[in-house]
């Protein structure tokens, strides 16, 4: 956490440093300003958490302190949005007339005002409430507040096959960082209600769907990052209906195109959790009673389930010439799709509380042969049938 002090008063700026060191903030995040276009020059150039400011301020080195210069850098701050805003503003003084003079402004736009003067103890107590507060708010960050997160490239047969399928209990849909559509509520797993939030993406893609995990991870810091619907897959390996965990991914089109046409590949691999796949591999026995299930137009055989490769890129790919540049990359290569590695690659770099992703997809059509849809509906319900009794035995561990 960054503090900022900012006071004409040199004693005063120690005073509150000395304290703030006291209460183990590093001395290098205490940095101090003597006036507002100091204060304003610092919360332009860097992040601050926590903004304290004295009631009379000089505008600039020299000048006159007063009450008027201060209340002004705060609009700026809090109501024109014209200087960078710190997470929390609290006002100090020593003078019992300078609040009498400009209190009213200045508590509209700061928190509290502190009294900070020497022999006075009160500050302390109120700051002190604040660095216990700001902390909790820090661990928070390092816990997992949701239980799932469910995102799906398509409104439309796949959140949709989520939605039906799954013992669920959500609210309203609500819009996420402009784009992002998802509705939050529970879903019932083993007696126990689980908090889940499900979403779609705003357009296909590795990059949305990297853009719509991130989004997602910060939001509700899950710790289950789920992916399911439809993917495409390679005769040798699989059939229509079968479902792909996919154990590692990667974008097949990174890389340095040729002269001559070829791709020299840069992989960049990334895997979901282990133990998510783990309890994938255990699920092949119940995929014949969920085909049963099953009541629309479906494959004329009961799914498999293939634990393997499944790449990602930018575009469909009908071309059997450009389907090789990615097959060679992987000879047990079971799936391609458009999201899977955006979301393993976000999962992989989230900096916040520890985070288990995996993508559990059906196969809809194969890659090497002629495009259909007529089993996306069967393959959204299956996969997510199927990514349901997952997390079912994942929670009862």
């Amino acid at each position: 956490m960054r503090f900022l002090i900012v006071d004409d008063d040199s004693d005063k700026i120690r005073l509150v440093r000395e304290f703030l060191i006291g209460q183990r903030v590093d001395a290098a995040d205490v940095l101090s300003a003597e006036h507002a276009a100091g204060a304003r020059m610092l919360l332009e150039q860097v992040s601050v958490d926590v903004l304290l400011i004295d009631v009379l301020l000089p505008v600039r080195r020299g000048g006159q302190p007063h009450g008027e210069h201060s209340v002004e850098l705060l609009r700026q701050i809090v109501e024109d949005g014209t200087t960078p805003s710190p997470r929390h503003i609290l006002g100090m003084t020593a003078s019992p007339d300078a609040i009498a003079e400009f209190g009213d402004d200045f508590r509209r736009l700061v928190t509290q005002v502190l009294h900070v003067a020497p022999g006075e103890h009160a500050w302390r107590d109120s700051l002190n409430a604040l660095l216990l507060l700001l902390q909790r708010i820090e661990d928070a960050r390092d816990a997992n507040d949701y239980d799932i997160c469910v995102l799906n490239a398509l409104r439309a047969p796949e959140l949709e096959a989520v939605i039906s399928s799954w013992p669920l209990t959500l609210g309203a849909e609500q819009i996420l960082a402009r784009n992002i559509l998802y509705r939050q509520g529970s879903v019932l797993l083993n007696g126990v209600e689980r908090r889940i939030a499900c979403a779609h993406l705003s357009q296909m893609g590795p990059i949305a769907s990297a853009h719509a995990a991130t989004a997602m991870l910060a939001e509700f810091r899950p710790r289950v990052l789920l992916m399911t619907g439809i993917c495409g897959g390679f005769a040798e390996h699989v059939a229509i209906g079968d479902i792909v965990v996919a154990e590692k991914s990667w974008d097949w089109q990174a890389g340095k195109w040729s002269d001559e046409g070829t791709l020299a590949t840069a992989l960049d691999q990334r895997d979901p959790a282990p133990e998510l796949v783990a309890e994938a591999r255990g699920l092949e026995s119940v995929l014949p009673g969920l085909y049963a299930e099953y009541e629309g137009p479906r494959p004329s055989k009961p799914p498999r389930l293939v634990v393997g490769p499944m790449v990602s890129g930018s575009s469909v790919v009908a071309s059997l010439d450009i389907q090789k540049v990615f097959r060679n990359q992987h000879r047990k290569m079971a799936g391609v799709d458009m999201e899977c590695y955006g979301i393993y690659y976000a999962a992989a770099n989230h900096a916040g509380a520890p985070v288990r992703a995996i993508c559990v997809k059906s196969v809809s059509d194969l890659a090497d042969r002629a495009k259909g849809d007529d089993f996306q509906t069967y393959c959204s319900q299956m996969s997510a049938r199927v990514a349901l009794e997952m997390v079912r035995r994942y929670f009862s561990r």
